[in-house]
């Protein structure tokens, strides 16, 4: 299975890509029975990913247990490192290994996320359910006050049920696409 990291190389792009650090994810679905040579596999490929120039390191993610995807994540100094080691002999030869046992794989991958693999011992501990429903409740409420004002006179002489589905349309429709934008925008200003 040869699946290409970075795509077809496209010198253009080079100022771009060459100066920030690269992180690729590649899921991979695995027969069933061959997990265990697919985990001493993946301990491979992740020992010759982080020995390989320009690695800024590499791990496996193993699957939850209800099962799933295995996940490889690689890091490199910049898209021409990664190029190196996808065209690399070693990894072409752990990726002719795992045709054996790998029945697909997906990748994605991401350019200039400095802090991928320190986040961890940096990130802030994830908020309570009932601090996340509040902030929820705060971004609805104008919104639902507004549509009470302009929106529910207009609908006045409509049927309950069609009232109901016309006030929650609005409100979902304003939610996602004025209310949420203004929300991921503050968040990432913030960086959370």
């Amino acid at each position: 299975m040869n699946t290409m990291l970075s795509g077809p190389f496209d010198t253009g792009r080079l100022p771009r890509i060459a100066p920030s650090p690269v992180t690729v994810t590649v899921s991979r679905a695995v027969a069933p029975g061959r997990e265990v040579e697919f985990g001493i596999w993946s301990e491979q490929m992740v020992a010759k990913a982080r020995a390989f120039p320009g690695s800024l390191g590499a791990g496996v993610l193993h699957p939850g247990p209800d099962g799933g995807d295995w996940q490889i994540v690689f890091r490199f100094v910049d898209g021409l490192a990664l190029r190196l080691w996808e065209r690399s002999p070693q990894r072409a030869a752990l990726l002719a290994e795992a045709d054996q046992f790998v029945t697909s794989a997906r990748v994605h991958t991401v350019v200039g996320v400095e802090d991928w693999f320190d986040l961890p011992s940096r990130s802030e501990p994830a908020r309570p359910l009932w601090a996340r429903i509040v902030t929820d409740v705060l971004w609805v409420y104008p919104v639902a006050i507004l549509a009470s004002v302009f929106v529910a006179p207009v609908l006045a002489r409509m049927p309950l049920g069609q009232r109901t589905l016309v006030s929650v349309a609005v409100i979902t429709l304003v939610m996602r696409l004025a209310v949420g934008p203004i929300r991921s925008r503050l968040r990432a200003r913030r960086g959370l």
